[in-house]
């Protein structure tokens, strides 16, 4: 079971790949200020759990993502739509 926070992040990545700053718009949107760096290390664990992916299929530490956020993007994994 998701969060609110968790859920609104994957909901933000339901129909395309998303950036850190374009998932924290949405995000802002329903749950309110969240700092960069803590959205970065939720994106890294739902990545780790396998309910969405980087693009390019790296391995996601939340500082790269913090240090340059437009080069990573993220969507929601099959499993990830399942939850």
């Amino acid at each position: 079971m998701l969060d609110s926070l968790s859920w609104e992040v994957m909901n933000a990545t339901a129909d395309d790949w998303e950036s850190l700053h374009q998932i924290m718009s949405r995000v802002c949107e329903f749950c309110g200020q969240v700092e960069p760096a803590a959205m970065a290390e939720l994106i890294a664990t739902l990545v780790d759990n396998g309910l969405m992916e980087e693009m390019q299929g790296r391995i996601v530490q939340s500082t790269d993502v913090l240090a340059d956020p437009i080069d990573f993007w993220f969507r929601m994994t099959p499993m990830g739509r399942a939850v």
